[in-house]
């Protein structure tokens, strides 16, 4: 069986390797902001949560956001019959650990490794069995292939016949009148081509016992106090026995393995619903964004809002409207403190959320999908460096050419901010315009003016400049709008609101 949640033809992998990018964009992003509302404290929906998102900032699979969208939609309208079947799945997993001293101490003996597994594997069932009654009751209500494949595979599966032979074969193999085993004798007359025979868990009455004619047959008893005789009939039985008990453990092994990874898959939509749920008590708006392929460079919002951002500060945070359908530059300028970083965070977290198949922080979202998703934030100074801030700046950048491709959104928050205007100026317009001529999308915040005066002055249908507003009266409204580059950032205002105006 297969749950096939998140891919339509593939399992979840919860050792794939990250991107090369991930952990650099995940800082940038605040990634981890999202991921702890997503777990709630527990680490495995943690795990997965990080995992989905960290494959997210790879290449947008338009067949897989499309699968995962439909699934997260049945999971928004059924969020308590989603979190029953992920706790069922989590209880079924967690019954075996009352299993596991007993596999733990006896390991080596299979005759304890055959009865720890008939006993777990019939827990299993009980649990496998549950698992077809919600199936039942819910096929007809979910509507997504994902939701319908699992229970279409669980009711064809382990239908009631699958239930009667399991538990007879599970009634054989507990042995209730012993083990029947045939063998031969090999070289030193030592027993080889041991063999296990089924049928023995029949026994026939007394009256048939009586009249059955049988051929003679030779037995032997063990003295009470025969602990050699019981050791060497324990380790006949054993051997007679261990295959079947490697058998019936790797069908629990199977079993739990579907389990686990149902788990997994159904940890995703889990950990969608709690962020949904906090986004939603901040009444922070949430939608199923619309995509389209890399070539079309599609992006529109509306009221697009950072969902970082609303869970640091516990409330919603001023939303951005945008049309930036056919350009391939996103430049943002204007007064400090403006909501220029945040805006760039917002979109990146949307694009991020989009590939993973999730819902974005906006009322209406419609992006391009990537072949990559790539940030270059400015650093603060640290013990950790190993040059100048400039150094380390092109070092980075040097990483992401190495790793970045055609199709790709570079993301870029006052990078060359390091130096002077002038040099500044000339490494960010080298570096967007040779991104560019490779198809590659770029989205940055910037404020060097000469470098923004340049990039607003090239080809206007395919560049949006856009500026933090900024009220006459020095205030910020955290909005963004449609304007060119100013040649300066107001940072008097901030001057004055910590040391006062000149007046005061």
């Amino acid at each position: 069986m297969k749950a096939h949640l998140l891919f339509p033809d593939s399992d979840f992998d919860p050792k794939a390797d990250p991107p090369p990018q991930w952990p650099e964009l995940a800082q940038d992003l605040e990634v981890d902001t999202l991921l702890a509302v997503m777990a709630q404290g527990d680490a495995f929906l943690l795990d997965v949560a990080a995992r989905t998102l960290m494959a997210a900032s790879g290449a947008g699979d338009a067949r897989v956001i499309a699968y995962r969208q439909a699934a997260l939609r049945d999971a928004l309208d059924h969020p308590e019959e989603v979190r029953a079947l992920y706790a069922l799945v989590v209880q079924a997993i967690d019954s075996r650990k009352k299993h596991l001293f007993g596999l733990g101490l006896f390991g080596r003996y299979p005759s304890f490794n055959l009865r720890g597994a008939v006993e777990l594997l019939q827990t299993f069932v009980q649990y496998l069995r549950r698992l077809r009654q919600q199936a039942d009751s819910l096929a007809s209500h979910f509507h997504s292939e994902a939701f319908g494949a699992l229970f279409a595979s669980l009711q064809r599966d382990i239908g009631d016949d699958y239930f009667d032979t399991v538990q007879a074969h599970l009634e054989t193999l507990r042995f209730r009148h012993g083990v029947l085993l045939s063998a031969g004798l090999g070289a030193g007359n030592a027993g080889s081509g041991y063999v296990l025979h089924a049928g023995n868990g029949n026994r026939p009455g007394w009256l048939a016992r009586l009249l059955h004619q049988a051929p003679p047959q030779y037995t032997f008893r063990l003295a009470e106090r025969d602990e050699a005789g019981a050791q060497a009939l324990s380790e006949l039985v054993d051997r007679g026995i261990n295959d079947v008990a490697n058998a019936m453990a790797q069908a629990t092994d199977h079993v739990l393995d579907f389990f686990e990874l149902l788990r997994a898959e159904l940890g995703f939509y889990v950990a969608s619903l709690n962020l949904q749920h906090r986004l939603a008590e901040l009444e922070v708006p949430v939608c199923l964004p619309g995509f389209q392929p890399a070539a079309a460079l599609p992006l529109r919002a509306q009221a697009l809002r950072d969902p970082a951002l609303a869970l640091t500060l516990q409330r919603a945070p001023v939303g951005n409207t945008l049309d930036a359908k056919g350009k391939n530059l996103i430049a943002v300028t204007g007064a400090n403190q403006g909501g220029k970083s945040t805006f760039l965070r917002s979109l990146g977290l949307a694009q991020l959320m989009l590939h993973a198949g999730l819902f974005v922080a906006a009322e209406a979202y419609e992006g391009g999908l990537t072949t990559g998703l790539f940030s270059h934030y400015k650093r603060e100074e640290d013990a950790g460096m190993q040059g100048g801030k400039l150094d380390e700046e092109l070092a980075r950048m040097s990483a992401i050419a190495d790793q970045i491709r055609p199709g790709a959104l570079w993301l870029s928050n006052e990078s060359f901010a390091s130096t002077n205007e002038r040099e500044g100026s000339e490494l960010l317009l080298q570096v967007v315009d040779a991104l560019r001529q490779r198809g590659i999308k770029v989205a940055l915040v910037t404020h060097l003016f000469d470098a923004a005066r340049r990039l607003q002055d090239q080809d206007a249908g395919q560049v949006l400049m856009l500026r933090a507003q900024r009220r006459d009266d020095g205030s910020r409204s955290f909005r963004l709008e449609v304007g060119d580059a100013l040649q300066t950032s107001f940072g008097a205002d901030l001057y004055a609101e910590v040391f006062g105006s000149d007046e005061s």
